[in-house]
């Protein structure tokens, strides 16, 4: 755990935010350490803010969620990915405060990568896909498939998604 915490030292910002959203608690070292071997989807958000280089160092002690991919330039502080059993990131950039639960898709499609705004929230099975932007403050319900803009503030459900709350 010694290059854990080192490498914690050197991204404690953000790292901190999430953690904070993991556990509810003010983030300490202890808390980290517990996070750390106690949930595999934090590590993965872990060794993403770690970096691909720096973490392929420290990952074979802590191994990570295999069957979560991160493949996203950027991801806001307090994201929060639980249950990430079969997930996919591939979004141009996530917002800060980034909820997803297990067997979420973000990939690409006609026009590229979506966008993420801030304060999202991605539950079982979604399929967001293409060069579009999701608003801050969405709710994208369980299974649904969206592949267009959505603003900020409303709920989607449904395949395709519709918006059934503003």
């Amino acid at each position: 755990m010694l290059p854990h915490i080192a490498l914690y030292l050197l991204h404690k910002k953000e790292i901190d935010a999430d953690l904070l959203k993991v556990q509810d608690r003010k983030p300490t070292v202890l808390n980290l350490i517990k996070a750390c071997t106690r949930e595999r989807s934090f590590r993965n958000l872990f060794y993403y803010r770690m970096g691909e280089y720096r973490s392929v160092f420290i990952s074979w002690l802590l191994p990570p969620e295999r069957t979560m991919t991160i493949w996203c330039p950027h991801i806001g502080k307090g994201a929060h990915l639980e249950h990430s059993y079969a997930t996919y990131l591939n979004a141009e950039s996530i917002g800060d405060d980034f909820y997803c639960l297990q067997m979420v898709t973000l990939g690409n499609g006609k026009g590229g990568r979506p966008t993420i705004g801030n304060d999202v929230k991605i539950y079982t099975g979604a399929t967001v896909f293409g060069g579009i932007h999701i608003g801050n403050h969405v709710t994208i319900g369980a299974g649904s498939v969206v592949f267009q803009d959505i603003p900020d503030g409303v709920t989607v459900v449904g395949n395709p998604g519709r918006i059934i709350q503003k």
